[in-house]
């Protein structure tokens, strides 16, 4: 053939799948890519949320286990030990044995009762004295003795000589509730008793007295 002979241009057939005049195909790698990295970024945040959730759970149940541990080891331990020993074993030796054993031997004893009410006549006055003297000089002497009394509601006396009742053992009787008697004191006698009973509708009244030589 010459040269002249007229050719004809052929494209190269474009090979099925390998090109993307497009431009969707790149598009479809790159979202798919991103949605890849959107999900290990995903991943790795929810793995970061739940540990640091489990992080703040543990530190909360750690809080009020370490609180309570202190409260009780510290304050019971503390208080029991040293205000209750304090103070009752203070109060009850101290202030119980210082009340019981000071009122008994300061409290001054009950007053002695009043004595009975005389209801029966009275001596206003009386002589001799008891226990006087007579002045003796030997054992045959006889002394006078006056006796004198005077007395408020008496209807009548008696006088005695070695008796307490002068109407139960008289040596004289019917004198007058306010009078006076003379008895003889025997010197061979050295001591002598002598009684002088006033009585009325009240009842009767003793006074005895003792002489000496």
């Amino acid at each position: 053939m010459s040269d002249d002979t007229p050719t004809e241009r052929f494209e190269a057939p474009t090979a099925p799948g390998t090109g993307d005049p497009d431009g969707t195909g790149g598009e479809k790698k790159k979202s798919k890519l991103l949605i890849l990295i959107l999900s290990i970024v995903g991943g790795l945040l929810l793995i970061a949320v739940v540990v640091l959730l489990t992080l703040l759970f543990s530190r909360g149940l750690g809080g009020p286990s370490a609180d309570p541990v202190s409260d009780v080891s510290t304050s019971p331990s503390a208080n029991p030990s040293e205000t209750p020993s304090a103070s009752p074993s203070a109060s009850p030796s101290e202030t119980p044995s210082a009340s019981p054993s000071a009122s008994p031997s300061s409290a001054p004893p009950p007053p002695p009762p009043p004595p009975p009410t005389t209801t029966g006549p009275v001596f206003t006055s009386f002589s001799p004295a008891n226990n006087k003297s007579i002045g003796c000089t030997n054992d045959t002497d006889q002394i006078p003795v006056t006796f004198t009394w005077a007395s408020t509601g008496a209807s009548e006396a008696a006088i005695g000589v070695a008796t307490t009742d002068a109407f139960a053992g008289p040596y004289a009787t019917g004198l007058p509730p306010s009078g006076s008697y003379e008895l003889n004191y025997q010197c061979s006698n050295a001591s002598q008793i002598y009684t002088v009973s006033i009585r009325g509708t009240s009842g009767q009244t003793n006074k005895t007295i003792t002489l000496k030589r």
